[in-house]
């Protein structure tokens, strides 16, 4: 039977007393954990590095109605300056095996771990997501892609659960279509993915990773705090392409702006830039767009209120 809802103080009491092996940490920002550099203090953050302790804190989350979001590496996330709502659970489940041309990867490992390790097995069909700054989990969940590859290419099976059961699901069964998967809109953590991939030269397939980097830093604000591309491809169409005929190139608002670089991302130009900012910033976008080609823009980052 469900519990009378408490706060996220109490919560943590009762967590704290019944798995006192789980690191519950209090005195963080978003602003240290997102790629934006943006967002309020979080009253809980508990660290996931065991499938069963997240087993147990999503069943007294459930217990005790208490709201909860789930953090990978903060690098799709736009998050209000609000004091934050939820418990936050940091995925850190990191362990990284390969099997012949297989690799069964924790979703909290960054693409950059799992570039590495395909590089020096000799595996090729990831370099795609090189410099993509990134977990496994979170590009499993969006289907995340770059330089014609994507997720959809390469995984194999994912491992996921609702709290109380782990399951299974197979590539064809993921639902995989653009920045989509089968997890985009459901509350299911994923836990593991098992990626297929080809044999190659490690020098090779090193030297396409490094070339995609190249190229990411060439044309993208790469040095800037951002989330990446903000709105998804609308259809045969580019946002960036949109943006600038609209003359919004450098549009500011306080901090934030419209990379001058590539129009496609917002960047928290001095590292003080606010949520509001930026939000408003994607309201311009997107109501300028609207009226100049009547075109509705996605955004392709989360917002957390």
């Amino acid at each position: 039977m469900q519990q009378e809802k408490v706060t996220i103080s109490n919560f943590i009491k009762i967590l704290k007393k019944n798995h006192p092996q789980i690191t519950v940490k209090t005195n963080l920002t978003f602003k240290q954990l997102t790629t934006f550099r943006i967002g309020g203090k979080i009253k809980a953050l508990v660290e996931i590095t065991k499938v069963d302790e997240l087993l147990k804190v999503l069943g007294l989350l459930k217990e005790y109605d208490v709201p909860y979001f789930i953090l990978g590496k903060g690098s799709n996330l736009l998050v209000s300056d609000k004091p934050c709502k939820y418990v936050i659970l940091k995925i850190m489940l990191n362990t990284i095996t390969v099997r012949k041309n297989k690799i069964i990867c924790g979703a909290g490992v960054s693409l950059f771990k799992l570039n590495t390790v395909a590089i020096n097995n000799g595996l090729s069909g990831l370099e795609w997501s090189f410099g993509i700054p990134g977990s496994v989990g979170g590009a499993v969940k969006m289907n995340a892609g770059s330089f014609g590859g994507e997720m959809k290419n390469v995984v194999e099976c994912v491992y996921y659960t609702d709290g109380e059961k782990i399951y299974k699901k197979t590539n064809k069964s993921l639902q995989f279509s653009y920045r989509k998967s089968y997890f985009s809109n459901k509350n299911y953590v994923v836990l593991k993915a098992i990626f297929n991939l080809e044999f190659g030269a490690s020098e090779d397939i090193k030297n396409k990773c490094l070339n995609n980097l190249k190229s990411r830093q060439n044309t993208q604000p790469y040095n800037k705090a951002s989330a990446g591309s903000v709105f998804k491809r609308p259809l045969n169409n580019f946002a960036p392409v949109l943006i600038e005929r609209c003359n919004l190139k450098g549009f500011k608002c306080g901090g934030a702006e419209i990379s001058t670089k590539h129009c496609g991302f917002i960047v928290n130009q001095d590292g003080n830039a606010t949520f509001n900012q930026v939000f408003k910033i994607i309201t311009k976008i997107k109501k300028t767009v609207s009226k100049k080609f009547g075109i509705i823009l996605e955004e392709e980052i989360i917002i957390l209120r």
